[in-house]
């Protein structure tokens, strides 16, 4: 029975990711001139892509006809095989019709994968340490998928404390909204290249923007509009706008949560098979694949492919585009017969339900057996009235699955711009951190809590630097500084922080961080301080259906 659950679980990641993959074409054909099925707008030729690409393949590169007819049986909905694909295929033309309460594959699938993200430990949502306003004290090596937004108030290692609001991206995910790229296959599913795969997908950025700290400038007057004294004032010191942007992060993930290659993640990939009831799942979902592919194989007896002729239209034209035409023709016909059956549409609804179902208790047992975290981390850091930063950060994290995730930072801060004569160097300072996250109410009720506890160690080897503007009045006298000038404020030496978090996650992916910290000392003032940060962030993965047109995501 273990066997049968394992082969099974196989077959359905093999369904579930076919939308992804597709296939080289031999070297004797003409690669440049072979179009990608994958990529076609027509739904049944994109489902069937793995399929019309193998049989174009084989032809271009000189196969016989009964060698190319041998995997024809995928194509043919008269057979077993190709009822799978046939789900795929027609799923938004069955729910369209529904007039119950049935949901989309898709917004099944989407919200299955809030669901389990929500439970992750690994997502930064908030800026980074060395920001006014933010609540971490540690970054974390995971982001959003899409888009999400942190509005947070305090301060961990500045003085002042501030309000900021952190806007978090992936390029990957960016991609594709804007190229329309979404395949069925969310988790495992191969990207469109190397460049996806590999520089698109580990990436993520953000930015952060300070709302409520002020600055100011010097302006040239122009004369006195009102007073009796004749002395005339050349600047003055003015209060500029809100709204400034305080520091973007590049963050590319170097080593992704688990590694499918590895002995050790295969071993635990068994035992979360059992224990996650990822077998179960898959049985659910093959019961009911098999209940359509009954149906599909009795409606569709009249309308047997014809495998001749289909190897002839593929050798007529290499590219592929009348293969395509061709089998789009051949399906048409035929599934508007099989979807006349009024018992196909309900079964039909069920597997893609049951297809998002084990989706989320596959991705469980992912999480299960995840294992280490690597990102790198650049920030580009403009602190009120400070030089600019240049942050560079190594983040690693191990998931213990149930026993919380174990995160350690270790970074190295550089001055963007040393003036002449500074008594500074570049190195503005070093740091390690490290924190401990743990779900408190378990990750799978709706209403979630988290409990952080962090600790962070700088070391600076000169005090900080302020920036003190032009027609600033020096200290102690009316004497205005023509062109400003830098201070040496704080001490050189050690920072310590410690701090304890608890994050609320309710519905809808939103978080309630709310954190009490300590630290001997700040940036620029002397002294321990004991100080509180609260925010707020949202995970707005759903707002993809607002570009892709579905709405219910």
């Amino acid at each position: 029975m273990k066997k049968f659950v394992l082969v099974s679980a196989a077959i359905a990641i093999a369904s579930l990711c076919s939308q992804g993959q597709t296939n080289s074409v031999p070297a004797t054909a003409p690669a440049s001139r072979v179009i990608d099925f994958c990529q076609d707008s027509r739904p049944d030729v994109r489902a069937y892509c793995k399929d019309l690409n193998d049989l174009q393949a084989a032809v271009n590169g000189g196969a016989t006809k009964a060698e190319a007819r041998e995997s024809l049986n995928n194509l043919d909905l008269t057979q077993p095989a190709a009822s799978s694909q046939f789900i795929t295929a027609t799923s938004n033309i069955v729910l369209a019709k529904a007039l119950t309460s049935a949901v989309s594959s898709k917004a099944v699938a989407s919200n299955a994968m809030q669901d389990a993200g929500q439970a992750r430990l690994d997502r930064q949502t908030s800026p980074t340490t060395d920001t006014s306003g933010t609540t971490s004290l540690v970054s974390k090596a995971g982001s959003s998928e899409l888009l999400s937004m942190a509005l947070n108030t305090g301060a961990l290692t500045e003085s002042v404390n501030g309000t900021t609001a952190t806007l978090n991206t992936n390029a990957d995910q960016v991609f594709r909204l804007i190229t329309g790229n979404d395949p069925d296959c969310t988790v495992t599913c191969k990207g469109v290249g190397r460049f996806e795969s590999y520089v698109l997908n580990p990436t993520n950025i953000s930015a952060s923007l300070d709302l409520a700290q002020q600055s100011t400038k010097t302006a040239a007057t122009t004369g006195q509009a009102s007073g009796a004294t004749s002395t005339p004032v050349n600047s003055a010191t003015i209060p500029t706008g809100v709204g400034k942007l305080s520091g973007i992060t590049a963050r590319y993930q170097l080593l992704n949560k688990f590694d499918p290659r590895s002995t050790a993640f295969k071993t635990k990939w068994q035992n979360a098979v059992s224990a996650n009831k990822v077998g179960v799942a898959a049985v659910t979902l093959m019961g009911a694949t098999n209940s359509v592919m009954k149906l599909v194989t009795a409606d569709a007896k009249d309308f047997v492919l014809d495998r001749d002729k289909i190897i002839d239209t593929a050798k007529s034209d290499p590219t592929g585009v009348a293969l395509a035409n061709f089998f789009d023709n051949y399906f048409s016909d035929a599934s508007q017969i099989v979807l006349k059956d009024p018992s196909i549409g309900p079964y039909i609804s069920q597997v893609m339900q049951d297809r998002a179902a084990y989706r989320k208790v596959w991705f469980d047992a992912l999480q299960t057996a995840a294992g280490n975290l690597f990102t790198f981390e650049y920030d580009y850091n403009r602190p009120l009235n400070q030089p600019i930063t240049h942050n560079f950060k190594l983040i690693y994290a191990y998931d213990f699955a149930n026993a919380g995730m174990l995160t350690f930072n270790g970074s190295a801060s550089l001055y963007g711009t040393i003036p002449a004569g500074a008594k500074y160097g570049r190195l503005h300072y070093g740091q390690v951190s490290t924190e401990y996250d743990r779900t408190v109410t378990g990750t799978g009720k709706s209403f979630q809590t988290q409990l952080s506890l962090a600790g962070y160690w700088q070391y600076q080897p000169n005090p900080s630097v302020l920036n003190i503007p032009a027609g600033t009045v020096a200290p102690g006298t009316d004497i205005p500084l023509p062109n400003g000038t830098q201070e040496f404020v704080g001490t050189a030496g050690s920072l310590w922080v410690t701090q304890a978090k608890f994050t609320l996650k309710g519905g809808g992916n939103v978080q309630i961080p709310i954190a009490v910290s300590w630290s001997n000392k700040t940036d620029l003032l002397q002294g321990s301080k004991v100080g509180g940060q609260v925010g707020i962030s949202y995970n707005f993965s759903s707002l993809a259906g607002l570009f892709t047109g579905a709405s219910n995501q």
